[in-house]
């Protein structure tokens, strides 16, 4: 279920805009790092963009689970 859904278009150089909105609402300000992936299956493919905070705990989390 999706919080907030807009559409964009990506430009030349492959960047994609993401709207102010959006920006505010996942915490995301200028020079912040991000974590970007696809999830998914081949039939229905996602991209996840996490704020590097977050993405750091959750590989943290991940990686003591291996062991």
């Amino acid at each position: 279920m999706a919080l907030i859904r807009v559409i964009s278009r990506v430009d030349k150089d492959g960047r994609i805009k993401l709207p102010a909105n959006i920006r505010r609402a996942a915490g995301l300000r200028e020079g912040r790092w991000v974590e970007m992936k696809i999830v998914g299956s081949r039939g229905k493919m996602n991209i996840l963009i996490t704020p590097r905070d977050v993405a750091r705990k959750i590989l943290v989390r991940s990686l003591r689970r291996e062991k």
